[in-house]
């Protein structure tokens, strides 16, 4: 009975390690992405101060305003989650405490006992008496075998005791870390949650000043549209000459390839004679940054350091103004004024131009994929610029407005893909 009991607690006190080490695995996920979230919100910030002087909100505006409560919502849950955690760890400790009291003034009883029956048998007559005293012989060799180590068993339980004090005030000082943390994530869950009723008002004065000036911002929304569709006839020429240019690249290196295979034999002319479609992979170093672009698809960093996407990518309806559709063959990224704009990936400048509205736009080829960079207020690569990962292009464009702005886009060949596939979440 005795063995099973050991066992028994032996596999509770296993049950209880385990818990609690999830739990801890579990709040510091919880703690990673509430980091992550207030880098989120604080970017967002910043971008609002750049704008927040002037009488009237823009629907890009807003977009980040709604974005900024949606994160605060989740870093408030978060936040809650944690204390949740906590509060069960604390409950768990203070039980581990109070059993740790329970031992701890068991091995001291044990202790005095010991010292007690070492009181009454000082001299060796005692001891002798004592030994003889015994009910039985097993008795009285036990009772031997107690003097014979006593010294050795003093020094047992004192350590014993030491350790389980040892025990008891890490456990404590455990405990009292963990009520502060506790008091903390409840301070900041508090402030969290009144700074969250105040961004859910400014949302929805932002809301109703947008809806005031429908009109308006349709007509700003149409001019900026029109300006985009010629942006991007611009950019669809710029590709399509450029895959016409490695097509033509690749076709003439397959046919000298060919030339120099003419004695193949003749059951096999049929195959190498029949039409195959042309690709841009002219070079063996093509073919390297395309493998290396798409597998790093989901791992891309994003061209700007600090960036909230403001408009995604697809035909949509306008998210605040009713009627309105908007086409984006990528993702608009607000960021703050003067920042660098970057390559996502290895590759080469193959054009660099003036957009509708004055600014720079960069074209880069990474193998059969391209990358976008528009409202480019200046460059600092031109075209034949070798570039790598991370490497600054240029800077953002800042309208009148204080808004600084880049539209990004990823296409293969000349076909537009969604850009969020591509970066890094």
């Amino acid at each position: 009975m005795k063995g099973l009991r050991y066992i028994l607690i032996f596999l509770v006190a296993a049950i209880i390690l385990s818990c609690t080490n999830v739990q801890a695995q579990n709040r510091q996920k919880l703690e990673n992405e509430k980091i992550k979230l207030e880098k989120e919100i604080a970017s967002m910030n910043a971008i609002l101060k750049e704008t927040k002087k002037k009488n009237k909100m823009s629907a890009s505006e807003l977009q980040i305003i709604k974005k900024k409560v949606a994160q605060r919502q989740k870093l408030v849950s978060n936040i809650s989650s944690q204390i949740n955690i906590l509060d069960d760890q604390i409950k768990t400790a203070q039980q581990s405490i109070g059993e740790e009291y329970k031992n701890l003034e068991i091995l001291k009883q044990n202790y005095a006992q010991m010292l007690r029956y070492a009181q009454r048998n000082r001299t060796a007559t005692d001891k002798l008496i004592f030994i003889f005293s015994a009910k039985d012989y097993h008795e009285a060799y036990q009772r031997y075998m107690f003097f014979k180590n006593f010294a050795k068993m003093q020094r047992q339980q004192m350590a014993l005791i030491s350790k389980k004090t040892s025990e008891l005030t890490t456990m404590s000082n455990e405990l009292l870390n963990q009520k502060k943390s506790q008091d903390k994530l409840l301070r900041q869950e508090k402030a969290h949650t009144a700074t969250l009723e105040k961004e859910k008002l400014q949302k929805e004065r932002a809301v109703k000043d947008i809806q005031s000036r429908q009109k308006q911002l349709t007509q700003q929304i149409k001019q900026a549209e029109n300006k985009k569709k010629k942006l991007t006839q611009q950019i669809n020429a710029a590709i399509n000459a450029e895959v016409k240019k490695q097509q033509q690249l690749a076709a003439k290196n397959k046919a000298s390839n060919n030339k120099s295979s003419n004695t193949a034999k003749s059951d096999n002319k049929k195959s190498t004679t029949a039409k195959e479609p042309t690709t841009m992979l002219a070079t063996a170093h093509d073919v390297e940054l395309n493998k290396g672009f798409i597998g790093n698809k989901g791992k891309l960093p994003w061209p700007v350091d600090k960036g909230v996407i403001v408009s995604s990518f697809g035909v949509h309806e306008h998210p605040d103004i009713k009627g309105t559709t908007i086409k984006n063959d990528g993702i608009d990224i607000r960021t703050t004024k003067g920042s660098a704009v970057k390559s996502v990936y290895d590759g080469e400048v193959r054009s660099v131009w003036k957009g509708p509205n004055g600014k720079n736009v960069v074209l880069i080829l990474h193998g059969e994929y391209f990358t976008i960079y528009t409202n480019l207020e200046s460059v600092s690569v031109s075209k034949g610029t070798k570039v790598s990962m991370g490497q600054r292009i240029g800077t953002v464009a800042t309208n009148e407005n204080g808004q600084s702005e880049i539209n990004f886009q990823v296409r293969k060949g000349s076909t537009p893909q969604n850009p969020v596939l591509w970066l890094r979440r």
